[in-house]
């Protein structure tokens, strides 16, 4: 290969490697990000914990937790650009619905085998939301529980 080329392949790898760093490995507040979205994995297992115990009546609980978590997501990327926050938010409202709806159920339909099912479609949609954020930011789903205090049973 002529050196030319070898230089003009180089510098199309280069450019393709600083265009594929996307807007979230530049975040203004990754602290906060990282923060909000070991929540909402934490209440994410919290809901399956509930499930597992059968405890279906603390399940609108912790909606109301997973609501407040993503609240705290939105308000880590306020002053991202417009575009991405626009993802994120579509994102964020579809993990919303899908652990809404794993908490109508729970009112609805006490069976634990139906509540998982749920349950595991909702993480689905929730690690889509992870997905937009670096690896360092992403919560380890086996960690132990901690971010909001004492760990859970």
């Amino acid at each position: 290969m002529k050196p030319v080329r070898i230089a003009a392949a180089l510098m199309t790898i280069g450019l393709a490697l600083v265009m594929a760093s996307t807007v979230a490995a530049q975040l203004k507040s990754p602290d906060d990000v990282k923060t909000g979205l070991g929540l909402l994995m934490q209440v994410s297992n919290d809901f399956k914990r509930q499930i597992t115990a059968k405890n279906f009546a603390r399940i609108p609980r912790e909606f109301k937790e997973y609501t407040e978590s993503a609240d705290a997501v939105r308000t880590a990327v306020k002053d991202e650009p417009a575009a991405f926050k626009a993802k994120v938010e579509t994102r964020l409202k579809a993990a919303v619905a899908a652990y809404q709806k794993v908490s109508d159920m729970s009112s609805t339909t006490p069976d634990a085998d139906k509540l998982m099912a749920e349950h595991a479609k909702a993480v689905t949609v929730m690690n889509a939301l992870f997905n937009l954020f670096p690896p360092e930011l992403r919560p380890d789903p086996n960690a132990p529980a901690g971010i909001r205090g004492a760990p859970k049973n």
